[in-house]
């Protein structure tokens, strides 16, 4: 029986510039503490074949240095950027919480049901996430990726290898700089996925 194992090493960008606000489509760079966080987390890793990463700058300035150090492939999807919130995008949650009382209590309690004003509905959100996950695996059977990409949606990718609902969707913790490693088994009865790895 024929199988191979696709690596797939998921990093969130660093720390970044700016106050705390909804920072979903909003291009803020990293801080240079945003990029010892990175660097540190892939301390010791190399021989990937491709660097996949979000247009943000906070993903691409990285993962193009990645990229040029280790001569490999590097592939800006910008499917793999962060939900777009819309008229939160770039607002503190206290500003938001004056002008959309209601709706913010609403969305916190179903972030998954409930859309911003004027912002990206969740399940499109995680239709183009994990389309583009799946063709990623698809043109890259049995090589080992390392994407460079947002909380959002690294969450989607992760409770899709896991089998968790929607409803969870704030139950995994994707701190900055944080590193998973997924393996995606492939064989002749189809592909399974696993998390192998994270932190």
């Amino acid at each position: 029986m024929k199988t191979s194992i696709t690596t797939i090493d998921i990093l969130r960008h660093g720390e970044v510039e700016g106050r705390e606000v909804y920072r979903g489509i909003t291009d803020d760079p990293l801080t240079e503490a945003g990029w010892q966080q990175m660097v540190a987390s892939l301390e010791g890793m190399s021989d990937w074949d491709i660097v996949i990463s979000s247009p943000l700058q906070s993903c691409s300035e990285f993962a193009e240095l990645i990229a040029s150090e280790d001569d490999i492939d590097l592939d800006i999807n910008d499917q793999l950027k962060e939900i777009d919130y819309g008229m939160w995008d770039g607002l503190p949650p206290s500003e938001v919480l004056k002008k959309d009382t209601d709706l913010l209590y609403a969305w916190s309690q179903s972030p998954t049901t409930i859309t911003p004003p004027d912002g990206e509905d969740y399940h499109l959100f995680q239709g183009r996430v994990l389309a583009a996950f799946k063709k990623l695996i698809e043109e890259h059977e049995g090589q080992k990726l390392l994407l460079v990409s947002h909380t959002g949606v690294i969450r989607i990718i992760l409770m899709y290898i896991l089998g968790m609902p929607n409803e969870n969707l704030f139950s995994l913790q994707v701190a900055y700089g944080s590193l998973s490693t997924v393996h995606i088994h492939h064989d002749e009865t189809g592909q399974w996925g696993c998390l192998v790895e994270y932190k």
